[in-house]
């Protein structure tokens, strides 16, 4: 079964006195090409939500950088999960066709990375993003 995937990252998280640095896409990214037109920065707003959508021919990554978030994603149609993330250890992998949503439930803007990788047949004929509203 394909879901949803947290990945932790500290044994890849370089930090020291000064701060933390971290390569996102050593060892991960598939199709670097990809990288130019689907990287952006997120940030939400407490107590708002973005998603709602999937995608049916590209995997996302997430990497939130700060605040509290809450993934919300449908395992099947109708079947929902939810876990709280925060911190900057854990990337997100989203495989295709999994419809999902992240809100902030914390007191503070959430910050994440995010960015798409096509997979398959349907990256090329499909749409890049469908939306989709997840039962909560």
């Amino acid at each position: 079964m394909v879901t949803v995937q947290f990945i932790d990252l500290s044994g890849e998280i370089h930090a020291d006195t000064r701060g933390m640095s971290y390569f996102p896409w050593q060892g991960r990214l598939q199709a670097p090409e990809d990288l130019s037109k689907t990287f952006h920065l997120v940030s939400i707003r407490p107590g708002h939500s973005r998603g709602n959508h999937y995608h049916p021919g590209h995997a996302e990554w997430l990497y939130p950088f700060h605040g509290i978030g809450s993934l919300i994603w449908e395992v099947d149609p109708g079947q929902v999960q939810e876990r709280l993330i925060s911190g900057d250890s854990t990337l997100i992998y989203i495989p295709p066709g999994i419809a999902h949503a992240l809100k902030n439930p914390g007191s503070e803007i959430l910050y994440l990375l995010a960015w798409r990788e096509a997979v398959g047949e349907a990256a090329i004929t499909g749409p890049e993003t469908v939306p989709h509203r997840i039962a909560q």
